[in-house]
């Protein structure tokens, strides 16, 4: 039964890629390069710039992510990011309505927000369910399995995450005091939904085992990282006491190391693989010929 599912990305879950692509493009041109314009452009305004270019990488990850489901051939390789996308659309809600008086209603990037963010928390998880079935739960060929200590770092690390994103909701106040840029109570909150999405990825993508499944996740969380990296160096003065060297900063540049070591090595064993795999094929071959 399982050896019979598709794996294929069907079209309706391709569509609703290809029309939220577009807003999470125009979101990352607006909050990267131009964040001094967000109150006019985007549905708030956001300050300090850095924190602007956080959540505007964080946008063009998300576009890297949904193109690979438009454009994708698997299922399974898009399937996991599916569930913290969908905590995050929530968690914008949520913002959103704890934050109500704080938005010109009248105006049409928040009337745009407000619409992507009533449909896609419903939108997004029954696409998922949807397309889940499509899942054979098997290995691709040559695939290689994640070691279950780095899966079980990764869902301890997503479920201190998710205790930081329960607090930041709560108490945004907590965040504000520590956190190494300033922030108000909405982009607290705003920073806290983003946390979501991440310590929903952290702990859901912990019980798989498949490195295919989990490829396209690392690559959109790792550029959205990089590309704030980047705008930090551009603004250190958007930090407290004008120190670019701060936690968050030096945590970012260590997470990202570990990922890209993790990343390097899986991909060396799936090669490795493949190549035995080939090589295995063509012995077999010759000693049928012989």
């Amino acid at each position: 039964m399982q050896g019979s599912r598709s794996n294929r990305i069907y079209l309706l879950t391709r569509l609703v890629a290809g029309i939220i692509i577009p807003f999470l493009l125009l979101a990352f041109l607006i909050l990267f390069f131009f964040p001094e314009d967000s109150g006019e452009r985007f549905a708030y305004r956001i300050t300090p710039s850095v924190m602007a270019a956080y959540v505007g990488a964080g946008y063009l990850g998300g576009a890297y992510f949904f193109a690979h489901v438009l454009a994708g051939k698997r299922w399974h390789r898009v399937a996991l990011g599916f569930p913290s996308v969908t905590a995050f659309t929530i968690s914008m809600l949520l913002v959103t309505w704890l934050h109500w008086n704080r938005y010109a209603l009248d105006d049409l990037p928040f009337q745009l927000w407000l619409g992507l963010y009533l449909v896609t928390p419903i939108l997004v998880p029954l696409i998922w369910l949807y397309n889940r079935r499509a899942d054979p739960r098997l290995p691709e060929p040559d695939d290689v399995e994640v070691a279950r200590a780095f899966r079980i770092g990764v869902r301890l690390f997503g479920l201190a995450m998710a205790a930081v994103v329960v607090a930041g909701f709560l108490r945004p106040s907590v965040l504000i005091a520590f956190w190494p840029w300033p922030l108000s109570y909405l982009t607290a909150r705003l920073l806290a939904g983003w946390g979501a999405l991440l310590a929903v990825a952290n702990i859901y993508i912990s019980f798989e085992t498949r490195w295919s499944a989990w490829r396209i996740g690392v690559e959109s969380i790792a550029l959205w990282h990089f590309l704030f990296l980047v705008a930090a160096i551009m603004a250190p003065q958007d930090f407290k006491d004008g120190r670019l060297a701060n936690w968050y900063v030096l945590s970012v540049t260590a997470v990202l190391a570990l990922m890209a070591a993790a990343y390097v090595a899986m991909e060396v064993q799936r090669r490795r693989k493949q190549r035995l795999s080939r090589g295995s094929g063509r012995h077999q071959g010759v000693s049928g010929k012989s």
